[in-house]
């Protein structure tokens, strides 16, 4: 196992556990499980079935270029990974624009704090490394793409939840 590998386990077990501490944090109830109600639960399966659909497509997308032989400029463990990171996008989109994205024992100001700071957490490396002239090896781009499919995804999702208020207080405003 080479540094980059041993970093990336070590990093992925720390961040499990910050986030079991982050949804106990997040949640009302202190809970780790957010908790929704049966018609959320029935709407957000419709959302895991449609990402679960949009990984396949992009997974079998993704053989058909490795078996092409066409050389993208990225590596691809992290093709697989945005693939993965897509079907998320998909995932989160159909739950915010259902009205499932939030659960009931939710507490939406401490979930978006720790949005931001995931934001800019996932945007440090990403920006020490260009800075560093280490964004690319070899002509491709490799770990750093993880944290830029995982910046794309919750740029993508932030905005959304905030059109979605938007629209939202609009037609309230309306009735």
């Amino acid at each position: 196992m080479n540094a980059s590998s041993f970093g990336f386990v070590i990093g992925l077990i720390v961040g499990l556990i910050l986030v079991v501490c982050l949804f106990k944090y997040a949640n009302k109830d202190g809970k780790i499980r957010t908790e929704y109600d049966e018609r959320q639960k029935a709407v957000r399966g419709k959302a895991y079935k449609y990402a679960f659909y949009t990984d396949i497509f992009v997974q079998a997308l993704l053989m058909l270029i490795f078996m092409s032989d066409y050389n993208l400029p990225v590596e691809n463990y992290a093709l697989v990974f945005t693939g993965v990171i897509i079907g998320c996008i998909v995932l989160a989109a159909y739950c915010i624009w259902n009205d499932v994205y939030w659960g009931l024992n939710n507490n939406h100001k401490r979930y978006h704090a720790i949005f931001v700071i995931a934001l800019i957490l996932n945007f440090l490396p990403v920006y020490f490394q260009a800075k560093g002239g280490s964004l690319f090896e070899n002509g491709k781009i490799g770990m750093p793409m993880l944290n830029i499919a995982v910046i794309i995804m919750m740029v993508i999702i932030y905005a959304e939840l905030l059109i979605k208020k938007f629209i939202d207080n609009r037609s309230g405003d309306r009735e």
